[in-house]
């Protein structure tokens, strides 16, 4: 009978357990999903991490396209047989990018790099990598990208673009870029602005 009075006491207990369980089964079978839709085995597969020892800047939080999905939170490092991916949902089963698969990089506010591979695999990095990538890759690797503000206007300049259609972009992006000034952070002004 000892039994019966203990179970109203151990309720609370045992629902703390079977939520941390069911919790684990979530993250569990979420990493697991996002492994299979990613296709993370054949990235494995085909751009194995050996007995490669990451020496280089390490990156947290980038974030990385792998078909038609994104996915953030990924650790990057720098090796010198070419770049560690750590995926938020295979932190211990990463990919070492050989620098010859590295097919292009974009420099804009971020590096966008796109690797060499059957379906789309890309990632990002900050600026701050772009010595490491240079000494690395050959010039042609790296092009500057448009910025889209550049392109609205280069299209509302150009005398082919209809009047109707110039004025639309250009109320727009007015509304644009007021938009991103707002959510840049203030600067201080020094003398030199006064």
């Amino acid at each position: 009978m000892l039994w019966i009075t203990l179970i109203p006491a151990l309720r609370a207990p045992l629902f703390i357990i079977a939520l941390a369980a069911l919790a684990a089964l979530l993250v569990a079978s979420g990493k697991m999903l996002a492994q299979k839709v990613s296709g993370w085995k054949a990235i494995t597969g085909r751009f194995p991490m050996t007995d490669i020892k990451p020496t280089g800047d390490a990156y947290t939080g980038r974030m990385a396209v792998i078909g038609n999905t994104s996915y953030s939170g990924a650790a990057i490092r720098m090796a010198p047989q070419g770049v560690c991916l750590f995926p938020s949902f295979a932190r211990r089963n990463p990919c070492l990018i050989p620098w010859s698969a590295i097919r292009r990089v974009s420099i804009s506010e971020s590096l966008h790099l796109v690797v060499d591979y059957e379906r789309r695999f890309e990632f990002y990095l900050p600026v701050e990598a772009l010595p490491a990538l240079r000494a690395r890759l050959s010039p042609q690797s790296f092009h500057q990208a448009a910025s889209p503000f550049a392109v609205v206007k280069a299209a509302m300049a150009d005398p082919a673009t209809p009047r109707w259609m110039a004025w639309i972009a250009g109320r727009t992006l007015q509304a644009v870029e007021k938009e991103v000034a707002k959510n840049q952070p203030m600067r201080k002004e020094t003398p030199d602005d006064l």
